[in-house]
């Protein structure tokens, strides 16, 4: 399979370029700058989906004639994103660069399978009854974020020209992410040797899966998934945030102090993946496996 792959430098942009050359695929990566982080064989493409594509960019994508194109390129970090609505910097990546996407998607001779990697945020707060979602559950997205990517799909469900599968991923993690979010963060401070450390809360429950999972999903659902269907991510496993301090610290050989600046008891959301296991898909990485690979590279 012949796979373009926008945000190809990011985090899981760089394990679906790995990950899609280990199973036999070309590789043609978008990046927005310069990069050393695509590996083996991959081609890249130098394009920032805010802005229209230029000529040099677009030639090579049309030699390159894919056959399935992964849009990851976004801005993923919820609190970027602005508070109640889409910042602009939201609206013009997150969105008007979906439809950038589809419009090259369309225009190619290959009509290639769009998979648009969407975001468990669609969904909005999770009802603490029953925080498990499926994809039927209408989604009630009530931050920008949330917001930005609900009207990506809605951008992408429109398109008629070309097939489009949407991949709504849960939360993960795994090797190379960045301490902005969870695990590698409580890593990092835990590793600081400080005797106290300060954290959100320890009662917080969430899906979390492994990122090497997570772009396993997303190449199945390009040889599989359904045009114009919907497929949630995730584990369908609820984790608590305690549980993930543990392992850190069972893994530091230490415990430091922990003082939980908003101690509350709460969900977010769960996916349930039935429809994706029902194209084959299972989970292969565990989470203390995923919080070890992390933690190896803050210890």
């Amino acid at each position: 399979m012949r796979a373009l792959i926008t945000g190809a430098a990011g985090f899981g942009g760089y394990h679906l370029v790995e990950h899609s050359l280990a199973s036999g695929d070309e590789v043609m990566g978008i990046v927005r700058g310069s990069t050393n982080s695509l590996m083996g064989n991959a081609a890249i493409a130098h394009w920032d989906i805010r802005e229209p594509i230029g000529g040099e960019a677009e030639d090579a994508i049309r030699q390159f004639e894919p056959e399935a194109i992964y849009h990851l390129a976004a801005i993923s970090r919820p609190s970027l994103c602005g508070s109640d609505f889409p910042n602009d910097e939201a609206v013009h990546t997150n969105v008007d660069g979906t439809r950038r996407i589809l419009d090259l998607a369309a225009s190619l001779d290959t009509k290639p399978k769009v998979i648009l990697v969407s975001s468990s945020h669609v969904y909005g707060i999770a009802d603490q009854k029953n925080p498990v979602v499926s994809e039927t559950t209408t989604p009630l997205p009530n931050r920008g974020y949330g917001r930005s990517k609900l009207a990506a799909e809605q951008a992408a469900l429109t398109q008629t020209d070309v097939p489009v599968v949407i991949a709504r991923a849960f939360n993960h993690t795994g090797p190379g992410q960045t301490p902005n979010y969870i695990v590698p963060e409580w890593c990092k401070r835990v590793a600081s040797s400080f005797e106290s450390i300060e954290v959100e809360s320890l009662s917080v429950s969430f899906d979390l899966s492994d990122v090497r999972d997570i772009v396993r999903g997303y190449r199945l659902l390009a040889e599989k998934g359904e045009d114009r269907k919907i497929y949630n991510i995730g584990s369908g496993n609820s984790t608590q945030t305690g549980e993930l301090m543990e392992m850190i610290c069972s893994l530091s050989r230490r415990r430091p102090d922990i003082h939980e600046r908003n101690p509350q008891t709460r969900s977010e959301t769960i996916a349930d993946i039935t429809l994706i296991r029902e194209l084959g898909y299972s989970p292969a990485f565990s989470l203390q496996r995923s919080v070890a690979d992390v933690w190896a590279e803050w210890a």
